[in-house]
Parts: C-alpha cells; sequence; structure tokens
C-alpha cells in the first residue's frame, strides 16, 4: 500500500473515530466527555477526545499504561468507576481527572479482526454514568469497527486490483521486449528472457524497466546491453548479435 493509500486510509480512520466519540456522548444526557482509543496493528494506537482536558487524560494513560481503558483493553470487559474521589485503582489518573472535575467514567471495549477500541465515557457527577449505558455505547463501537475493517478491506482490494494491473501491463511489456531480443539475437523466447533477465541483474535495475527501453528504442542500444552480458549468458557466447 503506497503512503497516499495509507494516509487516506488513516484520515478516514480519524474521522471514523471523532463521529464516534461524538455519538458515544450523545449516549448519556450527565455525560460530558468522551474519548475513543483505536488499536490497529499496522498502524499503533490513537485516541481521539471531546474535550482537549480529556486529550491530556489519554496521553497520561498512553505514558503510564494506567486507566479504565487499559483495564478494559487487557480484561475485554468494560470497565466502570462510580467516583474516582473513592477509587483508587489509578493514581497518576485519578489525580489527573479529579483536577479536571471528573468524578465518574464507564470504558467499554471491542475487539474484532486484530482490531480494538475502547469507548470511554466521563462525567463530573458521581454515579451519573449508568451500567445501561454499556449496551448502546458497545452497538456504537462495534459498528465503528465494521466499518474501519470494510474500509480497509476495500482499500487493499483496490490495491490488489492496481497491482494486478501493473503486473499484466509490465508481463506485456516483457513479451514485447522479448521478441526484440529474439530478432536481435535469433535466440527463442526463453533464452530472450533470460538475456533481459541478466541485463536487469547486471544494470540494478527491475526487468520491467529494461523491457521498457528496448521496446521504446526498439532495440536500439540493446546491443550495448549484450556486449556487457556476453559472458554471462551461453546463448551470447558464440557471437553474433545481428542488428543494431
Amino acid at each position: 500500500m503506497s503512503s497516499s493509500e495509507v494516509n487516506a486510509e488513516s484520515a478516514a480512520a480519524v474521522r471514523r473515530t471523532t463521529r464516534l466519540a461524538l455519538r458515544a456522548l450523545e449516549c448519556a444526557p450527565a455525560c460530558c466527555g468522551a474519548t475513543v482509543t483505536l488499536r490497529v496493528p499496522e498502524c499503533g494506537r490513537r485516541t481521539t477526545a471531546t474535550h482537549p482536558d480529556l486529550a491530556v487524560l489519554a496521553e497520561l494513560r498512553d505514558s503510564g499504561g494506567e486507566g479504565p481503558d487499559a483495564d478494559a483493553f487487557a480484561s475485554r470487559e468494560p470497565v466502570a468507576c462510580v467516583d474516582l474521589l473513592a477509587d483508587t485503582r489509578w493514581p497518576r489518573f485519578r489525580a489527573r481527572a479529579l483536577e479536571a472535575g471528573i468524578r465518574a467514567c464507564l470504558t467499554v471495549p471491542v475487539h474484532q479482526h486484530g482490531m480494538a477500541t475502547a469507548v470511554t465515557l466521563y462525567a463530573f457527577r458521581p454515579g451519573a454514568l449508568s451500567p445501561a449505558l454499556q449496551h448502546p455505547v458497545r452497538v456504537l463501537a462495534e459498528e465503528f469497527v465494521e466499518g474501519l475493517l470494510r474500509e480497509h478491506a476495500c482499500t487493499s482490494a483496490r490495491v490488489e486490483v492496481q497491482q494486478l494491473r501493473k503486473a499484466i501491463t509490465s508481463r506485456a511489456v516483457i513479451d514485447r521486449a522479448c521478441g526484440i531480443v529474439m530478432r536481435v539475437v535469433g535466440c527463442g523466447a526463453d533464452e530472450a528472457f533470460t538475456i533481459l533477465r541478466a541485463i536487469s541483474q547486471g544494470t540494478n535495475q527491475k526487468m520491467g524497466e529494461i523491457a521498457a527501453e528496448v521496446v521504446d528504442g526498439n532495440g536500439r542500444g540493446l546491443v550495448q546491453h549484450l556486449r556487457r552480458i556476453r559472458h554471462t549468458v551461453p546463448t551470447l557466447r558464440g557471437g553474433g548479435t545481428s542488428g543494431r
């Protein structure tokens, strides 16, 4: 996958992650904000937050490895905190959250096909996030992951088609170049292919590039290449390169 395709897929993931955070925020009137953390094997971890203070909490969690979503990722189960003032599971996270006025949080993780996400809701009031919120948040998270998986599959399919088209085009050019080599050298198809491969290896160029040069020049300049590889290809050891 090219860098532009990777960037496009990454941008799409950011848009989806932001949308998920905003939709999760709407699940509970008492919710003051939400974060979404996405883990993808090829891309690592990325977090989106609805508010700057929550983004700071996410950074603290990433650097310290503690917090409700870290536990949720590890256990693959929802993690709830009714009141951070009384809950001491995550000292650094707790201190920073309380500074921001956060008293309660609820994290719902989803794992599918190597991709994982955790949605965390936050509230200013202790006990404001009901366990009943787990279901709608999970539905949103599953829909989000499935959407990313579909996008990734579509992107991979497009890349595969492009590569196949390129391979077919390259093969056609190589076949034409082999025909020119056969005419110039007076050899068979297998020997012509061997000659092109030897030129490719001797010049550190891809065979498709060599073939394109031969076809574009209709054989011009081929004799110079043949002289360089004369001693490495049995077909050429006997001498002649009738032609240009």
